[in-house]
């Protein structure tokens, strides 16, 4: 604490001010305090002194009375002045922190923090004042003094460059004798931008918003703020009743489809649920047989498949390997057809699936990045109960919800998505 006074000697000899003293609480003899320096050789200049961090500490909380004398170079005291020390040792109090907003998307340039019931109490009838605060981020406390300061009550945190997720952020207040209160927290959640989506339906069920006849063999889009359909199953030739449980988007006018059941398909005739068949723009052709590969039971029909880089990945509709395929069988899994043989690409239940998961769609990134839907209410590890209308990720090891189709309205049984691709 640094304690300054003015000497002033014009008025009675004007000469320089020599020195000054100090003392705390009790007024000694002239000549006995704790010694100022004067500021310059001049008869009006100030004299100032710094109480140490020791004497400070010394002292008890409340009041002081510091008492201050000027000498001039003739060595005649003056009156002594007085000023009043506020030794405050209470910390501050607050009653919890908010931001606004509390969720934001990613790339939002900040929120504001504002710390509530902010006080400081009083000491001796005194309070030092509040002195602004801190931030940071985080479940650990760093140093009082190691945040990110700020004044008065409130703060603009950045925020463009946080990823998607929930963070904690906590604050504490400060006051000018340098007392801090306990910190307060909120949680700030960066939620992901909605997902596009391309899928189709179990039943005959539009998805919400969407007009016109429902058709389980439509693909319908979600653009991350509504429902669209985009292929009309029946503007495309197919029968009623037809029932598309897998497809491959290329684009608007051009799709790989499987179906639930054998179809009759506009100048092919009758294709069987093992086959895919592309749609090109109005003209239908088949792009896989799997009767002539061998996929000739009904537990071997296709309900899920993705096209990558020439091979073709599927999961089947029961518990049937496909030929040359050896383990156990489990309609969860997805298998590959790479031209020559086929073989097992990603095992269910490694994954830490039930015996009871059955996929019903996927997209796959690569063997341990994986995209997944279930034709039923599916336990899924560290998630617990999928809905049959939501897709779940598949990270090495690690789940995660991708597409909360209960939240978007997707509630009746025929909404259930039984096949989807990505943007």
């Amino acid at each position: 604490v640094v304690v300054s006074a003015t000497g002033n000697d014009t008025a009675t000899g004007n000469t320089n001010i020599a020195a000054g003293e100090y003392f705390i609480d009790t007024l000694g003899a002239s000549g006995t305090g704790a010694t100022m320096t004067p500021a310059s050789a001049s008869p009006n200049t100030t004299v100032t002194a710094t109480i140490s961090s020791t004497t400070i500490s010394a002292l008890t909380a409340g009041n002081h009375t510091v008492y201050v004398r000027a000498k001039d170079a003739a060595g005649n005291w003056s009156a002594p002045i007085s000023a009043t020390l506020l030794i405050d040792r209470t910390a501050p109090t607050i009653t919890g922190i908010s931001l606004v907003p509390n969720s934001i998307p990613p790339g939002a340039p900040s929120v504001t923090l504002n710390v509530n019931g902010a006080t400081d109490p009083l000491v001796g009838g005194l309070a030092s004042g509040l002195d602004g605060g801190e931030y940071w981020f985080g479940t650990t406390n760093p140093a009082p003094g190691s945040g990110t300061a700020f004044s008065g009550t409130s703060a603009s945190i950045p925020t463009a460059s946080l990823a998607p997720g929930s963070y904690t952020v906590r604050a504490r207040m400060r006051d000018a004798a340098g007392n801090w209160s306990a910190y307060s927290s909120a949680t700030l959640t960066v939620t992901a931008p909605p997902t596009p989506l391309y899928f189709s339906t179990f039943g005959n069920a539009n998805p919400p918003g969407v007009g016109g006849t429902a058709d389980d063999a439509d693909i319908y889009f979600w653009s991350g703020s509504a429902f669209s359909r985009e292929f009309d199953a029946t503007a495309a030739g197919l029968p009623a009743g037809t029932n598309v449980d897998g497809f491959d988007r290329i684009d608007a006018t051009h799709y790989y489809l499987s179906f639930v059941a054998d179809t009759v398909v506009p100048g092919l005739g009758t294709v069987q649920d093992e086959d895919i068949v592309y749609y090109n723009n109005g003209v239908w052709s088949v792009y896989f047989d799997g009767t002539a590969r061998g996929l000739t039971a009904n537990a071997h029909d296709i309900d899920g498949f993705k096209i990558v880089g020439g091979v073709l990945y599927f999961s089947t509709f029961g518990n049937a390997n496909p030929p040359g395929v050896a383990g156990t069988a489990d309609n969860a899994d997805i298998y590959a057809w790479n031209g020559v043989s086929f073989s097992r690409v990603f095992d269910a239940t490694a994954a830490g699936l039930p015996g009871a998961a059955n996929v019903d769609g996927f997209v796959l990134v690569d063997a341990a990045h994986i995209y997944l839907s279930f034709v039923a209410d599916t336990a899924v590890p560290g998630i617990g109960t999928v809905q049959d209308e939501d897709i779940v990720y598949y990270n090495s090891g690690v789940w995660s919800v991708y597409f909360d189709g209960t939240a978007l309205g997707l509630t009746s049984n025929a909404q259930d998505i039984d096949e989807f691709d990505l943007p």
